[in-house]
């Protein structure tokens, strides 16, 4: 069975969290981590300029930090109830089928299975127009192909990067919602905000430990992973 590190780390930096994922990837050492923000923070895709999509002094003073991530995809706001996870592994790791698409859909499946160990009615669904989803600002606006719904409306935001030797997934469980007062902060015209929080499936609150230990039994259940912590 292969072994993949497991690193934990509640409660850290954009910057922090964003420089470990990418030491992971650039050494291309097997790494599921979970994690999760403070303060606040707002990321935006490896394509987007913050600047050009935001307003950062604004930002600044509601006490969001604002970061990039190495995947793509668009804006995300992480609030400090959110739980986000990485993985990182070998292009041509056995646990993974080839391909950018069938194995985001592998990975997606286990982050749902321990999604609906929780109860959530979580599924990897493909869902709508790839052409509508480059054109969002916001990563939430609208599900993409194999994304992780609920009743409908997208759970989870996740995107893949990949360079010769290794592949990085990163995704936000969407937990709890975000102030409205956020939305102020964006610069250009999006879609509405069509998801749906962890919260308003379960119908109450959550815990970082308690989502950290059902994503870790869906991706064990999942790949088949064996896991050192560190």
């Amino acid at each position: 069975m292969t072994a993949w590190r497991l690193v934990v780390s509640p409660g850290l930096s954009g910057a922090a969290n964003m420089a470990l994922d990418r030491e992971a990837f650039t050494q291309a050492q097997p790494t599921l981590r979970f994690y999760s923000w403070r303060p606040r923070c707002i990321t935006v895709g490896y394509s987007q300029d913050p600047a050009a999509e935001l307003d950062l002094e604004r930002a600044k003073q509601l006490g969001y930090d604002v970061v990039q991530r190495p995947t793509g995809g668009g804006i995300v706001f992480h609030n400090e109830a959110e739980i986000t996870y990485s993985l990182v592994t070998a292009l041509d790791d056995p646990l993974l089928p080839r391909g950018l698409i069938a194995s985001y859909k592998v990975i997606s499946e286990a982050v749902a299975a321990g999604l609906k160990l929780l109860g959530a009615a979580a599924e990897v669904k493909q869902v709508r127009d790839q052409r509508q989803a480059a054109r969002d600002t916001l990563c939430f606006s609208y599900p993409t192909e194999f994304e992780i719904v609920a009743r409908g409306r997208k759970l989870v935001g996740s995107a893949q990067k990949r360079n010769k030797q290794a592949i990085l997934q990163q995704g936000s469980v969407f937990v709890r919602r975000p102030d409205a007062e956020l939305f102020s902060l964006l610069k250009k015209p999006c879609r509405e905000h069509n998801a749906i929080s962890l919260e308003e499936l379960l119908g109450r609150q959550t815990t970082f430990n308690e989502l950290k230990g059902a994503l870790l039994a869906g991706f064990r259940q999942g790949l088949g992973v064996r896991l050192d912590e560190k």
